[in-house]
């Protein structure tokens, strides 16, 4: 069964460059990953409290704030660690905002924090590869 990934990211071309590490992550791990993307915080909720996932990729602020229940990527870490499917499920956190105030909440909810400032692809690549190994074990 494939590693299935949600990229939840309010701009279009970030989420390519997730997909784009994702790709070289599926040929490292010579596994089919499926993606599913979101691109707004509520829907991205939605999807976090239904559906599971081996891995999530979140960004903090959607441009979303004109939808009923908008949240930040802060917020959607928190709810998937205390409610639904995704408990466990490990999450990137991908931000261009100042880390160092966000870090003890990303922290203290287990996420990996990983800047969209200067994106690596394959340094991206090598972090999915390196949480969905661990999901496997």
């Amino acid at each position: 069964m494939p590693f299935r990934i949600l990229v939840a990211d309010d701009d279009e071309n970030v989420r390519k460059s997730h997909k784009f590490a994702i790709d070289a992550a599926s040929e490292l791990l010579k596994e089919k990953l499926v993606v599913e993307e979101s691109g707004d915080s509520v829907d991205a909720l939605a999807k976090i409290k239904s559906e599971h996932f081996d891995l999530i990729i979140v960004d903090n602020d959607f441009k979303d704030k004109e939808i009923h229940g908008h949240l930040p990527g802060v917020a959607l870490i928190q709810i998937a660690r205390r409610e639904g499917v995704n408990t466990n499920t490990p999450i990137v956190f991908c931000s261009a905002e100042t880390f160092e105030t966000l870090k003890p909440m990303v922290e203290k909810f287990k996420a990996v924090h990983f800047p969209k400032d200067g994106y690596d692809i394959d340094r991206a690549a090598h972090l999915f590869v390196e949480l969905l190994t661990k999901t496997k074990e």
